[in-house]
């Protein structure tokens, strides 16, 4: 039986004392086609963000992030976390997010609405364990989007790696994605990381944990398992 690790550093734990990371493991789903239903929620989720927009340099979420960005080094202004740069653009009347496909959709929607990192990854084009730590600087990124570029991240910079192949899935914690294990039409088993961070981090990061998994069960038919992972358990092994 072939299983694949979760992991943390502890490191990451030590530094981010209130950090956990919710984790939806989704098998077998079904990725294909439109759903108008999740189009509606993306639109109204979009909608109600314009209308309520919130100050991203002192709403306490998102000064959370920011600090722990410079805590290891990084610029949040010049790379802010994706779910910052998310709310900053659907802030603006009239903003439109495409409908790319119903695993991305629901990403879009859960980041826009918890107003917390949301994201994920194709776990069979990843081909290994997955792990969040900092960076030696030899890993390699090839940014979504752009897959015949190479980038090393900084040494030190938190990172989410697989540590067999050294291809690091997303720069800067949660700042960019890299291509290589995006969520296309046809992946069939994505691992989904709601990070919380700040006050209530741990009742947060399990909520929207908990409706991203419904939806994916709603709208991709997907089965799914779910855990926390927290310094008592920085560690989850599944089958995939």
């Amino acid at each position: 039986m072939i299983m694949i690790e979760i992991r943390i550093q502890p490191k990451i734990f030590e530094d981010h004392l209130t950090f956990r990371r919710g984790i939806v493991i989704a098998k077998n789903l079904d990725n294909q086609g439109h759903s108008p239903e999740l189009e509606d929620k993306l639109r109204r989720a979009i909608r109600l963000a314009a209308e309520n927009p919130i100050d991203l340099k002192t709403d306490p979420l998102a000064t959370a992030w920011n600090d722990a960005h410079r805590q290891f080094g990084s610029n949040p202004n010049k790379f802010p976390p994706a779910h910052c740069a998310l709310l900053k653009r659907v802030q603006k009347p009239g903003a439109r997010i495409p409908f790319i496909n119903k695993v991305v959709a629901t990403m879009n929607i859960n980041s826009i609405e918890a107003r917390t990192p949301v994201g994920g990854d194709d776990v069979i084009r990843a081909g290994g364990n997955l792990e969040l730590r900092h960076a030696d600087g030899s890993e390699t990124f090839s940014p979504l989007g752009n897959p015949d570029s190479t980038e090393k991240p900084v040494a030190g910079e938190v990172i989410y790696v697989v540590p067999e192949s050294k291809e690091v899935m997303c720069r800067r914690w949660n700042w960019r994605n890299g291509h290589h294990t995006r969520i296309a039409e046809n992946t069939r088993s994505i691992v989904m990381n709601i990070d919380g961070l700040g006050e209530n981090s741990e009742a947060r990061a399990i909520a929207t944990r908990d409706r991203v998994a419904r939806m994916l069960e709603n709208y991709c038919q997907a089965e799914v398992m779910t855990t926390v992972l927290s310094p008592e358990q920085p560690i989850f092994a599944f089958e995939p």
